[in-house]
């Protein structure tokens, strides 16, 4: 017998896990049986009450006095009205978040006089928007501001995110919840982003916190249209996005179709009082069928019908957009063209800035110039990566041809705005060994630590090196009467 401070306990009772003196097998085997089916029982039931009330429907003040987190706000009145300044972050895993990371370490160290006063251009940043990898340095950056530069490396970019995540799949009390089929792999993943990174944070945070407006996208699984984490598409589902986390939105906007599931929304529309912009259903009484204001309508109308779709199902954002700004473009900007504005409603703007950050890879491909036949897998990601890369290129083609041609309108004005777009990629850096190295970097959720502080000094290098970034700099200090 050992001797403890409640009494003798006998050899039976050590561990807690051997059979007390007297105990039959069989009770002991019934015990451990029911204690298990409890257990099964309790992750079931946190499975089915995660998946379906996720997002709340809307309330009625939301929609009467269009208040919540939307585009058209600006978040703070300390930045200079004089510069809009948008940055978009592309997919990539790890690759595009810590370059993404570089080019606002670029921008931080980048002052300019505006206003009257100096800043850095990190703090002029009044809207990001990223997608899948980007995604998540975009909403940390829109949560804690320059605090970005404090502990975004520790606790992300330089975290083997990618084994944690297998290690997730495969714990043992996980399966139990991966077993209902009201509980997904992208809601398991969504949980541990939210324990490294987010810190339970919802939208209503962000807003609060009064920083540049954060933009994640996603795509609609059903109609492979982009979709965006920001109250305007939220109203054609009548949900509120304030009490969303910000994890779920990341983890849809990061959701690899095979390797992760998509992650679900509840519609419910028609429980409010919504109604459709006027250029929707002008859109869809429209002969042109093929045209893009057309699908652009009838994949935000098709949200209002909930009989029909009754749940949303997300997938990785650069499927329909890997670049993250078609959502924006198409939904906002495109449908308010300057020829359409009148220049005393811009107020003080004087110049809009979009920079593009782009960690696309295009590595060389030598399947011909060897004797054997590519692997299926091969195949597969080759045909992925080409076509998104065609894809992206048509979306810089859209982007700059509308810059282009909002310029003309805008060169007109009796105070003329300047519309300026910066693209930060792989082909900026002017080494080309670094420029091979990039290219070779893998799309997935670990890179070591020389991986990573390449990509941040890429990043740094290619935004101050740009030429069109230059000669925005060399503007603003012309105008200020200051060389930068």
């Amino acid at each position: 017998m050992r001797q403890t401070a409640s009494g003798p306990r006998s050899t039976g009772d050590l561990r807690g896990g051997r059979r007390r003196l007297g105990e039959p097998r069989g009770v002991r085997r019934i015990v451990r049986v029911r204690s298990a089916l409890l257990l099964v029982a309790a992750l079931l039931a946190s499975g089915c009450t995660t998946y379906f009330p996720v997002n709340d429907p809307i309330s009625p003040a939301t929609i009467e006095r269009r208040s919540g987190y939307r585009a058209s706000r600006r978040w703070s009145e300390e930045r200079s009205n004089e510069i809009l300044l948008i940055v978009a972050f592309s997919g990539g895993g790890t690759r595009a978040a810590a370059f993404a990371y570089g080019v606002l370490q670029g921008l931080d160290a980048t002052r300019v006089r505006v206003g009257g006063r100096e800043i850095s251009l990190l703090d002029q940043i009044d809207h990001v928007t990223g997608v899948s990898g980007g995604s998540f340095t975009a909403a940390y950056l829109g949560l804690h501001g320059r605090g970005i530069f404090e502990d975004f490396e520790r606790r992300f970019l330089r975290r083997n995110v990618q084994s944690a995540l297998i290690g997730q799949l495969l714990t043992p009390w996980n399966w139990a919840l991966l077993a209902s089929p009201f509980f997904e792999r992208s809601d398991l993943i969504a949980r541990y982003y939210d324990r490294i990174l987010f810190d339970g944070a919802t939208f209503a945070d962000l807003a609060a916190r009064r920083g540049p407006l954060v933009q994640i996208n996603a795509t609609d699984l059903a109609t492979g249209a982009p979709f965006s984490f920001i109250q305007d598409q939220f109203d054609f589902i009548c949900s509120e996005l304030g009490s969303y986390p910000i994890s779920r939105a990341v983890a849809a906007s990061s959701a690899v179709p095979g390797p992760m599931s998509p992650l679900t929304l509840r519609n419910f529309a028609g429980q409010c009082d919504f109604e459709a912009p006027g250029w929707i259903r002008e859109a869809l009484a429209s002969p042109r069928t093929f045209s893009r204001a057309y699908v652009n309508a009838k994949n935000l109308e098709s949200y209002t019908r909930s009989d029909s779709r009754r749940f949303i199902r997300l997938i990785d954002g650069g499927v329909s957009d890997n670049l993250g700004v078609r959502g924006p473009f198409e939904s906002t900007l495109l449908q308010r063209a300057p020829r359409d504005a009148r220049p005393e409603s811009l107020g003080q703007l004087r110049h809009m800035v979009l920079i593009l950050v782009n960690a696309q890879t295009a590595p060389e491909v030598a399947w011909e110039a060897i004797d054997r036949a590519p692997a299926l897998y091969d195949i597969i990601d080759q045909t992925t990566t080409v076509q998104i890369n065609r894809y992206t290129l048509e979306t810089i083609e859209l982007v700059r041809s509308t810059f282009e041609s909002w310029q003309e309108v805008a060169a007109t004005w009796p105070t003329p705005v300047g519309f300026h777009l910066v693209e930060v990629d792989f082909t900026k850096p002017a080494d080309p060994a670094e420029r091979q190295y990039l290219n070779t970097l893998p799309t997935s959720f670990r890179l070591g630590d020389e991986a990573v502080d390449r990509l941040e000094r890429a990043g740094r290098e290619a935004l101050l090196a740009d030429p069109d970034f230059r000669a925005l700099l060399e503007q603003l200090a012309s105008e200020k009467g200051k060389v930068p």
